[in-house]
């Protein structure tokens, strides 16, 4: 089946649109920030004409650390996900997060068919991102684990993950995480090394079915996992503050200890994780 191609045009321009308050960065369910991250932004670009200006949430602890490379919904921008990627970065994770220059709120030209190019976007802001750690004077000098390296994406960004081990495969990546997306509109020819993947969609979602997923996750012959949110809609689990939410950030913070940072106990605790709003599928 097709996934609804977001009817981005109509159905997100309208319904999503509509939806832009809720867990924004005017939203007073934003927690304040974890201690030990930071934020900044870097200036990059996927070429002249792709400028990427990329949201970096990093933790201040010692050490060297994974680093997960997010992609925003459309009409979204990195830091309406504030508090989930702070929740990854207190947890160990460098967080880069661009903004698209064709799918993002305030872009000059929305364009969802620019999905196409996303994954060599992602691509170009993980090269740079890796690079920092051979940066003498930079913050992350030598404080980067380049063996550890996962996409996350939600919506649109979801599907631009999902290219990233499909049609744009980058093998860099030991693991990935899909919220509330779907394969199209790059099928389901997975490649290269195995990396296990998680995905979470809500029932109650009426932008991106729930079916995106599954026609997603079903033909993934890799290690896998689908977190089923009964009650969830396509935006309060991912940047609201409440139950579901809470069961997406424990859930997709245990699975990349665990995919990346190989924490046994992390992996223990995914079907608690879940706990009374989701139901986890467990195939990894």
């Amino acid at each position: 089946m097709r996934l609804i191609r977001l009817t981005l045009a109509g159905l997100l321009a309208a319904g999503m649109l509509a939806a832009c308050g809720r867990g924004g960065p005017g939203s007073t369910a934003t927690p304040a920030a974890a201690p030990a991250v930071t934020e900044r932004t870097l200036q990059l670009s996927g070429g002249p004409d792709r400028p990427l200006p990329t949201l970096l949430v990093q933790p201040t602890t010692a050490g060297r650390h994974p680093v997960v490379v997010f992609s925003h919904g459309y009409t979204r921008r990195p830091d309406d996900y504030l508090p989930l990627l702070r929740t990854w970065a207190a947890a160990g994770f460098v967080v880069a997060a661009p903004t698209f220059p064709h799918s993002a709120r305030g872009s000059a030209k929305l364009d969802d068919d620019d999905i196409v190019n996303q994954p060599a976007d992602n691509a170009a802001v993980l090269t740079a991102v890796l690079a920092l750690d051979t940066t003498q004077g930079d913050p992350l000098f030598g404080r980067i684990d380049a063996n550890a390296v996962a996409a996350a994406g939600h919506s649109l960004g979801g599907m631009t993950t999902v290219g990233m081990f499909t049609k744009h495969r980058d093998e860099r990546l030991k693991a990935g995480v899909i919220l509330a997306g779907g394969q199209w509109p790059f099928g389901v020819g997975y490649t290269g090394p195995p990396a296990p993947i998680l995905f979470v969609h809500g029932r109650a979602d009426e932008v991106v079915k729930f079916e995106g997923s599954t026609e997603a996750y079903d033909p993934l012959p890799w290690p896998k996992a689908l977190l089923e949110l009964p009650k969830g809609d396509h935006l309060d689990p991912y940047l609201a503050d409440g139950p579901e939410f809470a069961a997406v950030a424990k859930t997709t913070t245990d699975f990349l200890r665990w995919s990346l940072l190989h924490d046994d106990p992390a992996r223990a605790r995914l079907a608690a994780d879940a706990g009374d709003t989701g139901k986890l599928q467990d195939r990894l």
